[in-house]
């Protein structure tokens, strides 16, 4: 089945299901700052589910191309990273729920694109009940193939802030023999790649604000997506989606300009899948606006477009992605217009930027290669390929890091720094106001400072907010992970409160809405910061500190910060390591980090040159830019790193610490929340009268509830399994709706029964129970059929044949084999008429010729 083929069914089963099929947004989120490109089906979407908005149909399907960067390095490395992809998602806005999102999605799969039953599996949230108890009643999923999972893979957000709700992801098993063999061996296994995730399921619940804080949302939401390009692996039992009809061509395009092959040799094979997904991204963002440049969404572009021009090099390609864009077109402009009526102005485009870099990926690859050869990169070396010749910082480090070298990042970045430092000198001094470019920040040591206004704007379309730049701030602008402070600014006559504070070059920009006489340039102004928020960031901040120690000292060095998010209320930290950490290595990393806090370690600051800050053994961050001076940051002897943050000045003012559990944020980097301080003693209140409610509710100890949970989810599996052998008793009792027909012989007996398809076929087992070798039994549950044949019979009334002429009047679709068949998606109201018509059809099958 084509790719194309595939979009069509998709849309077509959802329409006929009331969905109206709205058209991709752009790669360019409108209206949404926190979002750099368009990741997700749902991101235009996104002022319906807050109720800000009325939709134009209560339900929605779309095919929304999705642009995303997370993970640009590793595309080719891998056979599934893309950049670009088309996203498969329908979409309910206060309509319908998990009810009816969980069938629609089986019912697509194994009904209307005929994916075996058998290699599909769900995931689902621990802590939804719901899904679980829908995805049993409403399908014949087996129950141990439902598995479930915490946050880390059964929960999803559009953002950090917004839209969020528990999800139900479907997995593809591509079998044993893809598999690590171990018994535990599942959806989301982190030890092999046998399964697949095709379709996640997004149950839209809540608002989550800045804080963490979840809000319900107005109505309940649906929103779904499924990737193109793994479907369609998956229908053409491909092993990945470079060798499906969307990017095969593209490989195809690259192997008939080199006369090299795929799938001959793997550094060749990176370099074609490269060339192949960085073709399709390019040209997507050109098509809609995006343009190559130095900063945001112009720089991942250049990125991309010079990261594939080395891949060109490295297979002897004498043209770059300019080259690709017609392949490009023919494979995607049927369904992406824009692309088409744009074709000469993206290749244009993208030749005028690979003509400007040509000079320096020549001159920067021969003296690169060079290098690398030699074994090691000098920071001195690295700068110079990038200050000199143009040559991308992380292109360099790619490169090395391919052939097992690395680049001393730091002091890369101290050379910038000291060049922009020169840069600065050299433009001379002057006297007057402070300049845009020099803002003085002493909030490290007190919070109030009496200050004079240097530059105020009004912002756009919002009247009473300002924004304000000061010659001295004792407030933070948010960096290096840390959040900006809030607070006051006052004047003779006149008071703002301060919302947000962000850099802007080297100048600090105040953005505050103002009440009473207005500001000016020139205006003395004393400002405050908000004394109670910066002390819960503190604590965070120092949290986040204190736990990067203690994770290198159980893991080992390796366990180096990868990001992190410092916030009032809680902080996440982000570190590199390849695998999930064991129950028994987080209490380790807890108990750390308490001990740290009970012995009330002192804060040091001191300013050092770079090389002797590391030189004493303080941690400096690989992708972190530092300047010829740092400030270090220390708690007693033990955790010292290079910091610009703001910090406690003893640990015992933490409190207490909560480490919690890790999850995967990106291919060999895991994610911690922490909190420390008020936010610890809030969530131990929240445990507490939690774990205590519980117990009331189950008459058992909190040391016992888990023993408890787990005999009442046995009693329940039994309950379940009691259920369904009292329901087919019922129906060999007759206490069930049965119509019973003969003819030509054959007896016909309709049942109507209360259950799930998966009972169906039960019912049927008892209907036949005692009848004779002529005998045919009909059940229908809801929406589902099940028909049996009694032996004798089934050569001459296949059951299979039986299922699809009923579902030719009932609607809905089946099949079988020999005695047993089945089918789904029929019209309850048109039972007995499908009745009727299936007496027709054996009258007719059986009638002598």
């Amino acid at each position: 089945m084509t790719s194309a083929e595939i979009r069509q069914r998709f849309l077509n089963f959802f329409k006929e299901r009331d969905h109206k099929v709205l058209p991709s947004s752009s790669l360019i989120p409108f209206g949404d700052p926190t979002l750099l490109f368009t990741g997700a089906g749902m991101v235009q979407f996104k002022p319906y589910f807050l109720g800000q908005a009325i939709p134009p149909h209560p339900r929605a399907a779309t095919i929304q191309k999705v642009f995303r960067t997370g993970d640009i390095e590793e595309v080719g490395q891998t056979l599934r990273h893309l950049t670009f992809f088309e996203m498969l998602g329908n979409f309910s806005f206060g309509d319908y729920f998990k009810e009816k999102a969980i069938p629609y999605a089986y019912e697509l799969l194994t009904e209307g694109l005929g994916i075996e039953k058998a290699r599909l599996w769900a995931g689902i949230h621990n802590d939804d009940a719901d899904s679980f108890a829908i995805w049993t009643r409403t399908t014949d999923l087996p129950p141990d193939r439902i598995r479930r999972f915490g946050d880390e893979y059964n929960f999803w957000a559009a953002g950090p802030t917004g839209p969020c709700g528990y999800d139900s992801e479907i997995h593809y098993d591509w079998g044993p023999e893809y598999g690590c063999g171990r018994d535990d061996c599942g959806p989301n296994c982190e030890h092999c790649e046998r399964f697949l995730e095709v379709w996640n399921l997004v149950f839209m619940e809540w608002d989550r604000d800045p804080s963490g804080k979840r809000t319900p949302l107005p109505k309940t939401g649906i929103d779904t997506g499924m990737g193109l390009e793994r479907l369609t692996s998956i229908m053409n039992r491909k092993r990945t989606v470079f060798e499906t009809d969307l990017l095969r061509p593209l490989i195809g395009h690259w192997e008939e300009l080199t006369g090299r092959h795929y799938q001959t040799d793997d550094r060749t094979d990176v370099s074609l899948r490269v060339l192949a997904d960085h073709s399709r991204g390019a040209v997507m963002l050109l098509a809609d606006g995006v343009n190559p440049s130095n900063e945001g969404r112009g720089y991942v572009l250049r990125r991309l477009i010079r990261r594939a021009m080395v891949h060109a090099r490295r297979i002897e390609a004498t043209q770059g992605l300019s080259s690709s864009v017609p392949a490009v077109a023919e494979v995607l402009a049927t369904y992406y217009p824009e692309l088409g009526s744009n074709i000469q102005r993206i290749s244009d485009t993208l030749k005028a930027e690979e003509d400007r870099f040509a000079i320096a990926l020549r001159q920067g690859m021969e003296r690169l290669e060079g290098l690398i050869e030699r074994g090691s990169l000098n920071a001195a070396e690295v700068f110079y390929l990038h200050d000199t010749l143009g040559f991308p910082i992380e292109l360099s480090a790619e490169l090395a890091k391919e052939r097992g070298t690395g680049i001393d990042m730091p002091a890369v970045s101290a050379l910038m720094e000291e060049q922009r430092s020169k840069s600065r000198s050299s433009a001379g001094s002057f006297s007057g106001p402070v300049s845009r470019t020099a803002t003085r920040f002493v909030g490290y040591d007190q919070l109030e400072s009496d200050s004079r206004a240097t530059e105020v704007f009004p912002v756009a379309d919002t009247p009473g907010l300002l924004d304000v730049f000061l010659d001295v701030t004792p407030f933070y602008a948010e960096k290096g992970g840390q959040i900006f402070d809030t607070g006051w600014l006052t004047w003779e006559g006149g008071r703002a409160e301060v919302a947000d504070v962000q850099y802007q070059g080297e100048a600090i920009r105040h953005r505050a809405r103002v009440s009473g006489r207005g500001l000016d340039p020139g205006t003395a102004v004393h400002a405050t910061v908000d004394p109670a928020r910066r002390a819960a960031i503190a604590r965070h901040h120092s949290a986040t500190h204190l736990l990067h120690r203690a994770l290198r000292d159980v893991l080992g060095e390796a366990a180096t910060q990868a990001g992190s998010a410092v916030n009032p209320d809680h902080a996440t930290f982000d570190f590199r390591f390849g695998r999930a950490l064991t129950g028994e290595e987080l209490d380790r990393v807890s108990r750390r980090v308490n001990e740290k806090i009970r012995s009330n370690l002192e804060r040091q600051v001191s300013q050092l040159p770079l090389k002797a800050a590391i030189e004493s053994g303080a941690v400096a961050l690989f992708d972190e830019k530092y300047g010829e001076t740092v400030r270090v940051v220390s708690f007693g002897d033990w955790a010292r790193e290079l910091c610009g943050g703001t910090h406690v000045e003893r640990t015992g003012e933490l409190g207490l610490a909560l480490v919690g559990p890790d999850r995967s944020v990106a291919a060999g980097v895991r994610r911690i929340e922490l909190h420390a301080g008020e936010s610890s003693e809030a969530m131990l209140r929240t445990y507490d009268r939690t774990l205590t409610q519980l117990g009331e509710l189950l008459r058992s100890g909190v040391a016992d509830l888990p023993a408890r949970v787990e005999s009442l989810q046995a009693e329940v599996k039994r309950l379940q399994k009691e259920i369904g052998l009292l329901r087919q008793r019922i129906a060999a009792g007759g206490g069930v709706e049965t119509t019973e027909v003969e003819v030509e012989g054959i007896r016909l007996i309709l049942q109507r029964v209360d259950a799930g398809p998966q009972e169906l076929l039960g019912f049927a087992d008892h209907a036949l129970q005692g009848a004779n070798g002529s005998t045919v039994a009909i059940v229908v549950g809801g929406r589902s059929l099940a028909i049996k044949v009694a032996a004798p019979l089934a050569d001459r009334l296949p059951a299979g044949a039986l299922v699809q002429a009923f579902h030719a009047v009932a609607g809905g679709k089946g099949g079988g084999r020999g005695p047993v068949g089945q089918g789904g998606g029929l019209d309850p109201r048109r039972v007995e008429e499908a009745f009727q018509s299936l007496q027709s059809f054996v009258r007719e099958h059986l009638r002598p010729s």
